[in-house]
């Protein structure tokens, strides 16, 4: 892979750098607020070929939601710290700053209560305001598409597809790229659960191969109102990051 693409990617995944990525399709009460912070993300990927190196460190990427009606909520996300580091042909750059905004709004059209299901539409749109040279200084968007159902007994099932239109990796023009992802997770016992997720990504630019990853996580639900997520994913496919690691907090108010 280029390494014009290798660091756009990681500059991208910073979005969705977290523990479990698939978006849940509830949303938040009119008057409430949610903080959703990735306190820590990490990314690794390796080019045994250079041999090259790049790695990617978020801090406090947090997505602040409050609700407009029972099935409306708008959302702002920040990164407020973003780390890129890669090295190539002996060579090392390194580039720190903060990350872009993104504004969201999330729709949940669709609810049955018999089932404990519900889907949802989550448009958004990044405005680049970031420094350091972490982000692609270009305005990308997209919509997301979360659905999640209750399978009884403690067990819980979710799916996710999304459309985003990024900014290429020749920098000259904007590619698609379509995710979908999805996940099953499981309460243990007390307040602790566990998942399993799988991710597939193509991209318009280049059909013939993908991006995906699985992983596995755990969750710890200190009390209705803050949970935390450590989630760690295992990279497949030419163009996928080769480890991703998230901790993630949720905090209501």
């Amino acid at each position: 892979m280029k390494i014009a693409s290798l660091v756009l990617l990681l500059a991208t995944l910073a979005v969705r750098l977290a523990a479990q990525v698939t978006e849940t399709p509830e949303t938040i009460a009119p008057g409430k607020f949610l903080v959703r912070m990735d306190a820590i993300s990490l990314a690794f990927n390796r080019d045994d070929s250079g041999p090259n190196k790049f790695s990617a460190l978020g801090l406090a990427t947090t997505i602040l939601s409050t609700g407009i009606t029972k099935d409306v909520d708008a959302q702002i996300g920040m990164q407020f710290f973003l780390r890129q580091t890669y090295e190539f042909r002996g060579a090392s750059e390194r580039r720190s700053g903060l990350g872009d905004v993104t504004l969201r709004t999330k729709w949940t059209y669709w609810r049955n209560a018999q089932l404990g299901a519900a889907a949802a539409v989550i448009p958004y749109v990044k405005v680049p305001t970031s420094t350091g040279g972490v982000g692609n200084d270009h305005v990308e968007g997209g919509v997301i598409f979360p659905w999640a159902m209750s399978l009884g007994a403690g067990t819980a099932a979710g799916a996710m597809a999304s459309w985003d239109v990024v900014r290429n990796d020749a920098n000259n023009g904007y590619d698609s790229r379509w995710l979908m992802s999805g996940f099953v997770r499981q309460h243990i016992v007390g307040p602790l659960g566990v998942y399993a997720e799988a991710t597939l990504g193509v991209s318009s630019s280049t059909l013939s191969s993908f991006a995906g990853g699985m992983g596995a996580g755990a969750t710890w639900d200190v009390s209705k109102s803050l949970q935390f997520d450590y989630g760690v994913s295992r990279g497949l496919g030419s163009r996928a990051t080769d480890w991703l690691h998230g901790l993630r907090v949720r905090w209501s108010f």
